[in-house]
């Protein structure tokens, strides 16, 4: 038996036949692919220890053996988990590589349906979307599965992006099996508070004088929300309340992930500014190497912005955006680089290397 509380939705996917025509990547062996005949899509409400609902989302196919687990970690913003652009994300009826169910946690208070442009997001949402209670609840909900999902061969892998990155780089600082992880956009070198300081805000400032001028506002306004962290308040956004900003501004990734020993894909876009500056990412590779973490790769793709997403000034175009998350995927799956298509996106790959 599978978690009860399933709303089962069944397609058929004859794939066997297709797979036998698709010419593997240049660079690299053809996996072995896997022909998924169908897959069940489960809805699992739990409660949290302080009894709020909780949901999260199951895709699972339909094979005799047991299988890995991906959890898709998502950004910020009262936005759901089956929005248009994001509902089919690494879904396992579109893979022939291997075969796994995939895992996705639904933020309180959201429809799973909403999508961009928002304009005002639920009292629940602004009540508990934190950094802090995202963590837990990926826990809690990994708790729930060990314990019913007879599917699942033990097997965790992660992708996180943005406030998902950082969402799933202290989870798997905490979490004790965790077998790939790929933290995208979420910087975690420098603190979002020097984010503002030294590149959002104040860094136009053409003085030494005012730009200590600018940081001392930015100071105060981040002081009044760690004192009185209410969600009745919302600053630099509609879904970003006064209680969510103290778990976000004063993070610094390294601080955990040095001591990690997962083999984690950092990826970051060049011309990521205005969501998190790639300095950041790289501040990052920095201290993990300081550290000699022999764990972390790091990619940062040219002309890519916050997201895989076609940015044409840079000639970033939506062919590099499928070839990066097609790689990622191999990675997370097998811990293969696809070194043709690295060359094509010319990203230097970056990890620590003993002397």
């Amino acid at each position: 038996m599978r978690i009860s509380q399933i709303v089962s939705v069944l397609a058929c996917y004859v794939v066997a036949v297709a797979c036998q025509n698709v010419a593997p990547n240049e660079g690299r062996d053809a996996a072995v692919s896997i022909p998924i005949t169908n897959y069940s899509s489960e809805t699992v409400s739990i409660a949290t220890v302080n009894e709020r609902k909780l949901d999260y989302y199951l895709d699972i196919p339909d094979t005799l053996e047991k299988i890995p687990l991906l959890l898709i970690v998502d950004g910020s913003s009262c936005i759901g988990q089956n929005r248009d652009g994001f509902k089919d994300l690494y879904h396992p009826k579109l893979q022939t590589l291997a075969a796994y169910a995939r895992l996705r946690v639904e933020k309180p208070g959201v429809d799973p349906t909403t999508s961009y442009p928002t304009t005002e997001c639920s009292e629940e949402f602004l009540k508990h979307y934190t950094i802090e209670n995202r963590v837990i609840d990926h826990l809690r909900v990994m708790q729930h599965i060990r314990k019913h999902a007879d599917w699942w061969n033990g097997e965790l892998l992660i992708w996180g992006w943005s406030d998902g990155g950082d969402i799933a780089a202290q989870f798997l600082s905490y979490y004790p099996t965790v077998a790939r992880a790929v933290l995208g956009a979420q910087g975690g070198g420098l603190t979002m508070a020097e984010h503002f300081k030294d590149y959002w805000v104040c860094s136009n400032e053409k003085s030494p004088d005012a730009k200590s001028a600018c940081e001392a506002v930015l100071e105060d306004q981040f002081q009044k929300m760690a004192d009185n962290p209410t969600w009745k308040e919302t600053w630099s956004g509609h879904d970003n309340s006064w209680r969510v900003w103290p778990t976000r501004l004063n993070s610094r990734l390294s601080v955990v992930l040095q001591d990690i020993s997962v083999p984690t894909l950092v990826v970051h876009g060049e011309k990521d500014y205005d969501s998190t500056p790639v300095d950041s990412a790289r501040k990052l590779v920095d201290d993990l190497t300081e550290a000699k973490n022999k764990y972390f790769i790091y990619w940062e793709i040219p002309g890519m912005g916050h997201g895989t997403r076609a940015n044409h000034a840079s000639g970033f175009t939506a062919e590099h955006g499928k070839l990066v998350n097609d790689a990622v995927l191999l990675w997370l799956l097998t811990g293969e680089t696809d070194a043709q298509a690295l060359v094509t996106l010319k990203v230097q790959p970056i990890k620590f290397e003993d002397d």
